[in-house]
């Protein structure tokens, strides 16, 4: 259970409700020092931990303010199809640009809109303010409903008390447009590795409308559970059903919620070939490529989330070794070349690049540079619209530091 620094001032006898009523002024003042751009409703959090970051504050022990703001968008998939989706974005800095009340105040003061949301990046042992705020929606009909839609953040897999997991109305209430609701993180010196966030109202349509984000709790850099590494991706694993997310659009909710069928699969909210470099198209997004060169080891950051997908990731050419499940050192690693995931689920796996050099056991035995793919194995995940292989699909590129090595 991770627990909050609330070091509450204690007197006895008559002096403790003055203490109290003091404390309660100071998380006042505290809230209006850091939302001082921000004119939205500020939803009151639990007194104790206010008054223990008001401490934190005052001793500049907060690592960083994180001001998320929750809004809407369309994306469009390299066969053409335009969707709407619903996710997380943030100013440069993830700075606190106050309340957004018009489409055109949200994109000169907000990052477009990414799905997955940009990855959160933490250190263990630090304290952390994580803001959110309701944007609104401007890209739905009138008459949908939509503007009046709460979200909040759920830190999945970090064991939180009541007040910062993110389920609504268990204390407090969720974020509608014009509120902010302020998240008071402290990360525990021995909390490390893969966690996600996402919308926890409604969760079944706010999570498959795209509100997640990938989490990451770092020791050190380039190291995870006393294992070294060179390089880390993040392979985020998803699905959405374009025509559920029209009917959210235009009715405002979705009618036959056991209905849903995902008609794309995508790897950091892209499909294959979305997610390779191409200087013609205006759609790419090369992050989920993964690039190594010989003697190299790699971190793949596995994660899922979805209705009812599981996916089985497998690069070829490649064993790797899984070494963390869901934010937790496994005792005995194992390798594969085939790791199952659902939804919520995250893996830390390491692929160890053999140096170009290696001797060759065989004449056909992968040891050096060279590009081969990386998918889902459960089958239905590698078609997007109907078409093979538009779906959860990603490039796996070695390359060689000699360039005589290179195929």
């Amino acid at each position: 259970m991770i627990h909050f620094k609330a070091n509450l001032i204690s007197n006895a006898g008559n002096s403790s409700k003055l203490s109290c009523l003091i404390i309660a002024i100071m998380g006042f003042i505290f809230l209006l020092t850091v939302l001082v751009n921000a004119e939205e409703t500020i939803i009151p959090g639990n007194a104790e931990m206010e008054a223990g970051f008001v401490k934190l504050h005052n001793k500049r022990q907060i690592e960083k303010e994180f001001h998320l703001y929750a809004t809407d968008a369309y994306r469009r998939m390299s066969d053409g199809e335009v969707i709407y989706f619903w996710g997380f974005t943030h100013a440069r800095a993830y700075a606190d640009v106050g309340e957004i009340t018009t489409r055109e105040e949200r994109d000169a003061k907000l990052l477009p809109l990414n799905l997955p949301g940009d990855e959160l990046r933490l250190k263990s042992g630090k304290n952390y303010v994580i803001a959110l705020h309701n944007a609104g929606w401007y890209e739905t009909e009138e008459h949908s409903g939509i503007n009046n839609v709460a979200h909040t953040i759920h830190f999945h897999g970090l064991d939180l008390i009541p007040y910062v997991d993110g389920v609504p109305k268990l204390p407090y209430p969720a974020v509608y447009p014009g509120e902010v609701f302020r998240y008071l993180l402290t990360i525990p010196k021995d909390i490390e590795g893969s966690y996600m966030g996402h919308c926890h109202v409604d969760s079944t349509n706010h999570i498959m409308a795209g509100m997640y984000f990938p989490l990451i709790i770092e020791k050190k850099p380039n190291q995870i559970y006393g294992y070294e590494f060179d390089r880390e991706y993040t392979i985020f694993l998803s699905e959405i059903d374009s025509e559920y997310m029209e009917m959210l659009r235009t009715l405002g909710h979705i009618r036959r919620g056991l209905d849903w069928k995902s008609n794309y699969f995508m790897i950091n909210g892209r499909i294959f070939a979305d997610n390779l470099k191409n200087p013609l198209s205006t759609v790419n997004d090369p992050r989920s490529r993964i690039v190594a060169y010989d003697g190299e080891t790699v971190l793949i950051r596995l994660m899922a989330i979805g209705y009812d997908h599981i996916y089985a990731w497998h690069p070829h050419a490649h064993h790797g070794k899984t070494i963390g499940k869901d934010g937790r050192k496994l005792k005995s690693p194992y390798e594969h070349d085939t790791q199952l995931i659902g939804s919520g689920e995250r893996y830390d796996i390491l692929y160890k690049i053999p140096p170009a050099t290696s001797k060759r056991v065989c004449l056909s035995c992968n040891i050096g540079p060279g590009i081969s793919v990386a998918h889902d194995h459960n089958m239905k995940g590698m078609v997007s619209a109907g078409v093979y292989p538009h779906g959860a699909m990603t490039i796996f590129d070695i390359r060689s530091r000699n360039p005589e090595n290179q195929k």
